[in-house]
């Protein structure tokens, strides 16, 4: 059996906390709080002097309901295993060589903006209580109810069915 001895972590810090996110990064974005961000990461140098990040977070996106505008969890996780050299992503963005720094926290947010959903909703059933609001949704057993309107596009889509 060979070992590379190359890989053999020299140095490694490690560190894990649970994290709050300030909510001057989200005020503009469609989330109303974000929870519980367990954060682990480690850095591990080895024997060619390379960097390597490995990093996991889960935590809790709290959402408006796409539905019925009701509060609800959205659980997110990710895991990040980067290798730091100068031609990396992660250097150039992240890495303050001047201060010889590296920003876990932008590195993280940028990673947790990614796992945001564009919509989300715990609605098991397509009830129409909105109906009494004036609008309901629209499904396959209304489908001949079409604004007369909008025949032509109808007839559009058909053809390119065929």
């Amino acid at each position: 059996m060979n070992i590379d001895l190359t890989k053999v972590p020299i140095r490694k810090m490690e560190y894990a906390s649970v994290v709050q996110i300030p909510k001057s990064y989200y005020e503009k974005m469609a989330i109303i709080d974000i929870r519980d961000v367990n954060v682990k990461f480690s850095i591990t140098s080895d024997a060619n002097q390379d960097d390597i990040l490995k990093l996991s977070c889960q935590g809790t996106f709290i959402l408006q309901d796409a539905r019925d505008l009701k509060e609800v969890s959205y659980p997110f996780q990710f895991e990040l295993n980067e290798k730091i050299t100068e031609d990396s992503e992660i250097c150039g963005r992240f890495l303050e060589n001047s201060q010889n720094t590296l920003d876990i926290m932008a590195i993280l947010w940028e990673n947790i903006v990614l796992e945001n959903p564009i919509s989300y909703t715990e609605s098991a059933n397509i009830e129409n209580p909105e109906a009494d609001a004036g609008w309901r949704v629209v499904g396959k057993e209304d489908e001949e109810n079409i604004d007369p309107r909008l025949a032509p596009l109808r007839k559009l889509l058909q053809e390119k069915e065929e």
